[in-house]
């Protein structure tokens, strides 16, 4: 049941809302036509409705009442707008983003105004979004990557809206996620990992990367960051730079790495070098197509659950972490994950899964 109405804004006259039982907000605009007093329900916040919004919701209402149309005052800044590449380019200024998540931000943009034939946010629509994640369907794109490309879209709306670019409503809110199973389970076994690192001795910078994979478990970006200075022999501790997120961790050195670090740790001059001088797009290159013959021969392409992908050295490592008993704590600590839900897939590949405990329970 909704409760009274609450005044929304000290900074905007009109503007109500009650609380709903399940915390939600409906927003309402209160002007006089007149001498009559009228309220009129905007809608949820829960829909994407703002007191912004519900400011020029009201602005129009009132203009239409006096002069049967909107004044041209309100016509002229309404047609005006505010142009989706120029948003993203504010947005990229007031966020520390590593170059990569700036390219995506750059590439949403230019592909989604091709799409749609639209640059002003107030002209794209619920259809225009779902026009854009049917071409990128047909264009062949995974489900994950359209609803990540979705996403950067809408992060740019609400970006705009929360700093008062924009007075309308998050059109992306509205699209549905695509529904995928692609979550990748594949991790490699004792012998493969064996496998790979014979496959490797001609390649001493690709089985270098390898094996800071296998005893960190950081991603492609991190360890090609990873300099002499990050390093610490004695403490057998590197530390590592989480470029998905911004902050740095610590990973520790195993015994199979030891070796190998040391020795490019010796060769290193400026505490600056890093330890890998490939960089990430050339480690795809040609540590990939290895892969591929070694583990992926008969897959699909875009069986993205049981492929062998660079990414699934960082799975392989947390997965013998789990195989091992390692506290799920840990896990996370060491993978620097920031929710424990993106760690608890690994629990069911600890040997003290309960079964023991469960076995003898009634005997």
């Amino acid at each position: 049941m909704e409760n009274r109405f609450i005044k929304s804004s000290p900074k905007y006259d009109g503007i109500y809302h009650k609380v709903l039982s399940d915390g939600d907000l409906t927003y309402y605009v209160r002007y006089k036509q007149g001498r009559i007093a009228k309220t009129v329900k905007i809608g949820k916040k829960s829909e994407g409705v703002n007191i912004a919004f519900c400011h020029q919701q009201r602005n129009d209402i009132i203009n239409k009442a006096k002069f049967g149309e909107n004044a041209p005052i309100i016509k002229h800044k309404q047609n005006a707008g505010v142009i989706l590449k120029e948003v993203v380019e504010k947005y990229k200024q007031s966020k520390r983003l590593t170059p990569k998540t700036k390219q995506q931000l750059d590439y949403a943009v230019s592909t989604a105004t091709a799409i749609t034939k639209k640059e002003y946010l107030k002209d794209f629509t619920v259809d225009d979004i779902n026009s854009i994640k049917n071409t990128l369907t047909n264009n062949g794109k995974s489900p994950q990557t359209i609803n990540n490309f979705i996403g950067r879209i809408s992060t740019i709306f609400n970006f705009a809206i929360d700093k008062e670019l924009f007075k309308g409503l998050n059109p992306c809110k509205k699209v549905d996620k695509i529904k995928h199973n692609n979550t990748r389970e594949r991790y490699l076994t004792l012998d493969e990992i064996t496998a790979l690192k014979e496959a490797l001795n001609d390649k001493p910078q690709l089985m270098l990367f390898v094996e800071v994979s296998l005893s960190t478990g950081a991603r492609l970006e991190t360890i090609t960051s990873i300099s002499k200075k990050d390093i610490n022999l004695i403490a057998r501790t590197i530390q590592l730079q989480n470029h998905k997120s911004n902050n740095s961790y610590h990973g520790f050195i195993s015994d199979t790495l030891l070796p190998l670090l040391t020795e490019r740790y010796q060769e290193l001059k400026n505490p600056n070098d890093t330890i890998i001088i490939l960089t990430p797009k050339a480690i795809q290159k040609q540590l990939q197509p290895r892969l591929n013959k070694l583990f992926n021969q008969g897959l699909d392409t875009k069986d993205a659950k049981n492929r062998v992908v660079i990414h699934t050295l960082r799975h392989t490592f947390a997965s013998h972490l789990a195989i091992n008993n390692t506290p799920i704590f840990t896990i996370m600590k060491l993978l620097d994950h920031k929710d424990i839900k993106d760690t608890l897939r690994y629990a069911k590949l600890a040997s003290d899964n309960g079964l023991k405990a469960v076995e003898k329970l009634w005997q």
